[in-house]
């Protein structure tokens, strides 16, 4: 598959078809530089538990990973003792202090498996699952792919990429009996493997790779926040808009009192403003590569002229009189949940592609009060 196409994985991300997200020893060791792998961007693999995308690791990946991370720490432990030799010798009466520091310092022979239990935590804590590389590729074949250049082998180094052909075979096996899998690596030869593969695809920047999967999330906060803190700007233009339509189109009820008979015509409906009525949360209903679809919860102040037509019943036509009639207008307020669809995933600008009440939260009643017939205001 192509190495890298936003725009492509945007949609098979949308879609639900990549269920599987994995590293390349690069990536970790790039961001593990403490060998705690207490990094905030790899400890943030566990939000795709959320996304339902499984989170896996090579054995072979883990193996080297682990490797490096006993190796800075036994560079930790061994800087840390040779320190402490020094000191000795320049301040010889601390000698017994500095012995017994020593003493409590975890032996050497411990480090590999104080790196293991790191790993094994790392992997609980985001949900990370280590896969075998048991029966990925057999041995003819792995050692064909060699002398054929196939990926990821390649130049002159060519031999050191075993391990990433095992690993890469566990992957592939994976991906094809699960589905799809986002590989993150800086390794032409993982890029090179991925193209030929049917369900690995390969970024080389996982937090680019990991954002992909929560463009969603991001773009509806931007507009949201925009709704909050722009009560006159353009996205809430667009909301307002599509409640003007709605109430455009509804013949709604007018409610009121009088001490006469009457009935009413609604003459003018406007939205005057919108507050938005929601918190943090968000309500996504559809997503696809481009753009994603939500519910925004509104208050809106609606002002709403109705003229009254009053009369009497004449007893004797057996028929009803006109005495005239009146206008009257009210201000309300009114809980409206609009469904909105923008685009603009990966971009900086975003369109708003539709807004539209929700039917179940249209105006169906207003309160007029009691309106008192021939009402005419008082001069200025």
């Amino acid at each position: 598959m192509p190495t890298y196409d936003a725009d492509e994985l945007r949609g098979l991300i949308a879609e639900g078809d990549i269920v599987g997200f994995t590293l390349d020893t690069n990536i970790i060791d790039g961001l593990n530089t403490n060998g705690n792998l207490d990094n905030r961007i790899l400890q943030s693999l566990a939000n795709l538990k959320a996304k339902k995308v499984a989170i896996i690791l090579s054995d072979v990946v883990a193996k080297e990973v682990r490797g490096h991370m006993a190796q800075r720490h036994a560079a930790a432990h061994d800087q840390l003792a040779s320190s402490l030799k020094s000191y000795c010798k320049i301040w010889k009466e601390h000698e017994g202090l500095v012995e017994e520091l020593a003493d409590k310092l975890a032996p050497a022979d411990a480090i590999g498996a104080h790196s293991e239990a790191i790993l094994e935590a790392f992997c609980e804590k985001v949900g990370m699952e280590i896969i075998s590389s048991n029966d990925a590729i057999g041995m003819a074949e792995l050692i064909e792919n060699y002398f054929e250049n196939r990926p990821p082998f390649a130049g002159a180094d060519k031999k050191h990429e075993f391990p990433d052909a095992i690993a890469l075979a566990a992957l592939d096996k994976w991906s094809q009996e699960h589905g799809a899998i986002l590989a993150v690596s800086k390794d032409k030869g993982w890029a090179a493997y991925c193209e030929e593969s049917e369900y690995l695809y390969c970024a080389n920047d996982l937090g680019k790779a990991l954002a992909l999967f929560h463009e969603d999330e991001a773009i509806v906060a931007r507009f949201l926040a925009s709704l909050r803190d722009e009560p006159d700007g353009e996205f809430a233009g667009e909301v307002i808009s599509a409640i003007q339509r709605d109430i455009d189109n509804l013949d709604f009820q007018v409610e009121a009192s009088a001490f006469m008979e009457w009935d009413a015509e609604v003459e003018e409906a406007v939205v005057d403003s919108i507050e938005y009525a929601g918190g943090n949360e968000q309500r996504i209903v559809a997503s696809d590569g481009q753009g994603v679809t939500f519910l925004v919860p509104v208050t809106a102040k609606l002002r709403v002229q109705a003229g009254f037509n009053f009369s009497i019943h004449d007893s004797i036509d057996d028929d009803y009189v006109s005495l005239g009639g009146t206008a009257k207008e009210v201000t309300i307020d009114h809980r409206y949940q609009v469904t909105v669809t923008i685009s603009g995933k990966g971009s900086n600008d975003i369109e708003v592609d539709d807004a539209a009440v929700n039917p179940a939260t249209r105006l169906r009643v207003v309160e007029f009060g009691h309106v008192e017939p021939f009402y005419e205001p008082e001069p200025d």
